[in-house]
């Protein structure tokens, strides 16, 4: 069941957030009422505390979890739907051949990271980054696992390479699983360094709208989601320098063009 409110206190030794009740349609607790909700590891490391969440309230052995997490305020909420509506303007007059291909510029967009952080595209000016799509729930080992170790294996290696202006971007497509918590467990699972690494997630007609943008294909299917896959290099001032289709890029390609970029 849905719920909302603002997180008064996180709870580490109880992995459970104290949440004063805004709205519950459901009718089981009253507005302004404060309830320990258990809650995921990667929710509980959030900074939530003070902010205002929604949620989903699930009951399991006799105590309440919120989970699917979701940041309601914070530093860039506000713009966030006048720019995701701009993106959704601009995606429904696309021709359905048309995608991003190298040498085109990204549109501007909005979503949250695995910080609870609300990031904008164009907040990446200045800065070169690798983008990718991934779903947490992934199982085919040459997927989205395999996506995903690559781009920590290449931060690492762009860090030891003194290449401290490539930052990386990955965009969930089951942001109806994939919640700022969930990225932030995920994003930890892969020792990625949070630093430069933004794992994104946000609503679902957001996310739709980039992968139109982008022309990543997905299908949902006997309870998995099936994919397309593609990972772009894009520059600092916000252009593809480089895109690569499917899922046996390397690390090494990769990097070969970043270099070119002299970060």
């Amino acid at each position: 069941m849905p719920v909302r409110g603002i997180v008064q206190e996180a709870l580490g030794e109880e992995r459970a957030l104290r949440i004063e009740v805004e709205r519950d349609e459901s009718g089981t607790w009253t507005t302004g009422e404060t309830v320990d909700f258990n809650a995921g590891m990667g929710d509980l490391a959030i900074g939530y505390v003070g902010r205002r969440v929604a949620g989903e309230a699930v009951r399991y052995d006799g105590k309440w979890r919120l989970e699917k997490i979701f940041p309601l305020d914070g530093e860039g909420a506000k713009a966030m739907a006048d720019v995701n509506a701009r993106l959704h303007q601009e995606t429904a007059t696309m021709s359905r051949r048309s995608f991003v291909h190298e040498g085109d510029y990204i549109p501007n967009f909005a979503l949250i990271d695995q910080n609870g952080d609300f990031l904008q595209a164009r907040q990446m000016r200045g800065k070169a980054f690798v983008l990718n799509f991934i779903f947490t729930r992934c199982t085919s080992p040459t997927m989205c696992p395999a996506s995903s170790t690559r781009m920590a294996a290449m931060q690492d290696i762009a860090k030891e390479e003194g290449l401290e202006g490539l930052h990386f971007l990955t965009i969930t497509f089951d942001p109806e699983f994939d919640s700022p918590g969930i990225l932030r467990q995920y994003a930890e699972g892969y020792e990625m360094d949070a630093a430069n690494f933004h794992l994104l997630t946000g609503p679902r007609e957001v996310v739709d709208d980039l992968l139109r943008q982008f022309g990543i294909l997905t299908m949902e299917e006997d309870g998995t989601i099936n994919h397309t896959m593609a990972t772009l290099l894009v520059d600092a001032q916000g252009k593809v320098a480089f895109r690569k289709e499917g899922s046996s890029w390397t690390t090494d390609e990769f990097l070969k063009e970043a270099r070119k970029l002299a970060l």
